[in-house]
């Protein structure tokens, strides 16, 4: 067994920290397309973790609406994939492999997300609810951090539920929140365009994730997590800042895209100001 039983929540079984493991997982097909993965928490096992892992893929590709900017909202550029059997270690140590990231950025992987799972008794005598350490690898950071590249902590870090919340019993809705999932996304996704010369897309991704992030930093978190938050919204901004700067330096081709000509305006001092 992977994992050794520790509780049950109501049909949600709960086990001790599993082995770390890093099997393949297959991206997004389309050469276009880019890919989150979504690998295994610890503290769950069997059909119990089957069961999260296709429905926080459900939950998180098909019936939310992501707040990342992409070319087609009908056929988003960003898709969600479970992958089961990939268990990276809770402090992220997997990642510190140099060719591990490079295969993922060359897959066009933008993040990883994966933590861990525990029951925490309710307080007065209320009933137990989840909590969990989510991790969530940004792929195109650490790339370039890899090349000595200026670069953010690629690897963020935050805990649910929030303080003074209500208890949560389903896994899923625990930890799929939109604003965290979008914020990250939308900054790796900016920065890898960026990387990619598609100029346009990256500065409004970037922008995106810098106010998602700062709506993020207002909640109740401890010093680490509100530390790397706000390095990450620092560098999304350095970041739409440069794609307004390389905007500028180029000479403005035939037809140039509306978005690409309002950058040509727009200050690279505030290069998210309306």
């Amino acid at each position: 067994m992977r994992a050794i039983t520790l509780a049950w929540l109501g049909g949600l079984c709960l086990a001790l920290p599993a082995r770390a493991a890093i099997v393949d997982c297959q991206p997004a097909a389309g050469a276009q397309k880019f890919t989150v993965f979504l690998s295994e928490p610890g503290g769950l096992q069997g059909a119990a973790l089957q069961h999260f892992l296709t429905d926080l893929q459900f939950q998180l590709d098909q019936s939310r609406d992501g707040q990342w900017i992409n070319r087609d909202p009908r056929r988003p550029d960003v898709q969600f994939v479970a992958c089961p059997g990939r268990a990276p270690a809770l402090d992220g140590q997997d990642f510190s492999n140099p060719t591990l990231i490079d295969g993922l950025y060359s897959r066009r992987v933008l993040m990883e997300v994966w933590g861990q799972l525990s029951l925490e008794a309710g307080a007065g005598g209320a009933a137990p609810g989840l909590s969990a350490q989510m991790n969530y690898l940004l792929v195109p950071m650490q790339f370039a951090a890899n090349q000595r590249e200026a670069a953010p902590a690629a690897l963020q870090r935050l805990r649910y539920p929030e303080q003074g919340t209500a208890a949560e019993r389903d896994p899923v809705q625990l930890i799929s929140r939109p604003l965290d999932l979008d914020a990250f996304v939308a900054a790796a996704y900016g920065f890898k365009l960026l990387r990619e010369r598609q100029l346009g897309l990256a500065h409004s991704n970037l922008c995106r994730a810098a106010a998602l992030l700062a709506g993020m930093s207002e909640r109740t978190l401890g010093a680490r997590g509100r530390a790397g938050l706000e390095e990450l919204r620092d560098f999304s901004l350095q970041s739409a800042a440069q794609a307004v700067r390389a905007v500028q330096a180029q000479p403005r081709a035939p037809g140039e895209d509306k978005g690409l000509s309002a950058l040509r305006l727009q200050l690279a001092a505030t290069p998210c100001s309306k």
